[in-house]
């Protein structure tokens, strides 16, 4: 077989070409592999960063809905059970025997009717000796645990004892042998359902703003091919953005929903008075027989926050106005948790561009070409 000496060439040329783009090829490949695990540590930061800002936000606006529902729930359940209260001081007052008090099942009734987080309610008379005891059918019959020191202020003070299934809400009740107490039980898991609906909304609202920010951050390094310090500028930015549209839309919702559920808690309060004062007007007594009326409407709501005035109009109906420092309370209460997010924030980013900057002043890190 006869080979043709250009043929022989053009082989050697081939095998030359081959030999010497072999490096380049494989240094091709480390450089793309390289590129590739450089923007996967990218999205894992960005990520992990982008979790650590946003969790935090999340817990901080689960437990300002909790404390919101839960306080407007707990005081609107302490007035309604107040005013069965007031009742049985009345019948002490006049003589009656608190162990012996005719009835009391029907106050106890009512008072266990006035929410469905009510589990039990109980009166626990002087040394701590259970008087009366009425339970939901569905009550486990948990022992009662009274806290020994307890300070009531005015008449509609409660103090709040809680365990890991139940909240006890403890009230005050004037005995001639001393004070007993009304003992009102509420279901932990319910009261906390309560909230579940805004909790989730706002988990949601969380994860898409977290997801919405990763995928700008990406998209950044895609484009631009930042060096690790605009790497690290970068994600300090989109977690500041994040944390801000947060806060933004669950601040100005929150401002609403406290107006609006305090609203509804005080509305609550005066509907239970006026139905008070409709059964002295079934009775027959006019209102100018009502003696000092708005005296006693302003002991009745005494100790209330929620409430700023109350009142009753020449018609017999009882009027109100909220309190906005108490609405306001709520908003300022999440600023500041946020501050404390912000400011986190803003000493994690700034602690590790300046260990970075001075890292690479003193020659421990090289810059990126």
């Amino acid at each position: 077989m006869r080979i043709e000496r250009g043929e022989l060439i053009n082989s050697e040329f081939r095998a030359d070409d081959i030999s010497t783009n072999l490096p380049l090829r494989q240094a091709g490949e480390a450089q793309t592999s390289n590129s590739k695990l450089r923007g996967f540590l990218v999205f894992v930061a960005m990520a992990a960063v982008l979790w650590g800002v946003i969790m935090p936000s999340f817990l901080v606006k689960r437990e300002a809905a909790r404390s919101l529902y839960e306080n407007l729930t707990f005081m609107r359940i302490a007035v309604e059970a107040r005013q069965n209260i007031q009742k049985i001081e009345y019948g002490v007052k006049n003589g009656k025997n608190l162990e012996q008090f005719y009835n009391i099942n029907s106050m106890l009734r009512d008072i266990q009717r006035c929410s469905s987080y009510v589990e039990g309610v109980y009166v626990v008379g002087s040394g701590d000796r259970l008087l009366y005891s009425l339970e939901h059918p569905t009550g486990d019959g948990v022992p009662l645990q009274r806290p020994r020191e307890m300070v009531f202020e005015n008449e509609n003070d409660y103090y709040l004892h809680g365990n890991a299934e139940f909240f006890d809400l403890i009230l005050p009740i004037l005995d001639t042998d001393g004070t007993a107490y009304l003992i009102v039980r509420l279901n932990r898991d319910i009261v906390f359902f309560s909230t579940s609906g805004l909790v989730s909304r706002e988990l949601r609202q969380s994860l898409i703003i977290a997801l919405e920010m990763l995928g700008l951050g990406l998209i950044i390094f895609l484009i631009k091919r930042p060096k690790t310090g605009g790497i690290l500028a970068v994600t300090f930015m989109i977690a500041l953005i994040a944390l801000s549209l947060d806060f933004g839309l669950s601040y100005a919702r929150y401002s609403d929903i406290a107006e609006s559920a305090t609203v509804q808690s005080v509305n609550r309060v005066a509907q239970m008075l006026q139905s008070d004062i409709n059964a002295l007007k079934a009775m027959g007594i006019s209102s100018d027989a009502i003696y000092d009326q708005n005296s006693w409407l302003k002991k009745s709501v005494q100790g209330i926050p929620m409430i700023h005035t109350m009142s009753i109009n020449s018609n017999m109906h009882v009027t109100f106005t909220v309190s906005r420092a108490y609405v306001s309370q709520y908003s300022a209460n999440l600023l500041k948790s946020y501050s404390v997010i912000y400011a986190a924030l803003f000493a994690a980013g700034a602690s590790t561009l300046t260990v970075r900057a001075i890292r690479v002043r003193r020659g421990k890190l090289k810059v990126e070409s």
